[in-house]
This record gives C-alpha cells, sequence and structure tokens, in this order.
C-alpha cells in the first residue's frame, strides 16, 4: 500500500502529493521556473574549500571572546572580518591560507558586515585586480 497523499502547501492549490517539501510537483517545477538554479547558493563552494578550516574556526573564536564588540556600530560582535582585504584576496596572497594575525581582522555584528562586503570589499578586490593586471600578473 502506498503512502498516505496530502494536500499541497501551496495557498489555493489542490493537489496531493507525496513530497518530502510539502508542494505538488507542478507547484515545485513552477517555482524552479522562476528561481533558476544559477541564483542559488549550493555551486558556493564549502566554508573549508574557502579557506575557513578548523584553525581558522579556533582563531575567530578566542578573537571574538577577545573583540566583543562591532568595530563599526558598537553592537555585539557575531563575525571576523578581514579588514585589510577581502578573504578570497588574502587566500592568494598567502598561498592558500589566512594569515592569522590579529592586525589584520576585526570583529564585526551581522549587519556591518553584509554591509561592507557589498560596498567596501568590492572596492578593494576590483583594486587588487586592477593592480594584479599592472603587474601583468
Amino acid at each position: 500500500m502506498g503512502s498516505l497523499r496530502k494536500n499541497c502547501k501551496t495557498y489555493g492549490c489542490r493537489n496531493l502529493h507525496n513530497n518530502r517539501s510539502g508542494y505538488c510537483d507542478d507547484c515545485m517545477a513552477r517555482y524552479a521556473l522562476l528561481h533558476p538554479k544559477e541564483d542559488k547558493k549550493e555551486d558556493r563552494p564549502s566554508a573549508a574549500e574557502r579557506g575557513y578550516n578548523y584553525r581558522w574556526q579556533k582563531f575567530s573564536k578566542f578573537f571574538l571572546m577577545a573583540h566583543q564588540e562591532c568595530a563599526i556600530c558598537g553592537a555585539p560582535a557575531t563575525c571576523v572580518d578581514h579588514k585589510d582585504m577581502p578573504a578570497d584576496v588574502m587566500l592568494e596572497s598567502y598561498g592558500g591560507t589566512f594569515d592569522y594575525d590579529e592586525s589584520h581582522y576585526q570583529a564585526l555584528c551581522n549587519r556591518c558586515n553584509a554591509r561592507k562586503g557589498k560596498t567596501e570589499d568590492k572596492q578593494m578586490r576590483a583594486k587588487y585586480e586592477a593592480d594584479k593586471a599592472k603587474l601583468g600578473i
């Protein structure tokens, strides 16, 4: 005997399904058309692949214990930011690993870190790429 079929969770949909997501096949297909896979973060490398290994986890934990306030707004700090250069640039510059000198980091709250990532990090990355192009690297 098959499993019990349930109503789709989409408002106004009367289809029945057996999907774990709670949505019928029609609604899932409609959602997939509206939200292409390329927009999802599934293509992003894992944290470990981006250099955030066990040593980084230990470093960031102790750094946040020592620096508990956001360097920008003073709110409780929740993440460690690479203040001199974006993380990917640092990894490339230091041969695939982070420099664990505390002077290169700052404690930030999530809000300030997101804002900085959208503005300053993009500018620093563009400058780095331009300098690299000038040197022919």
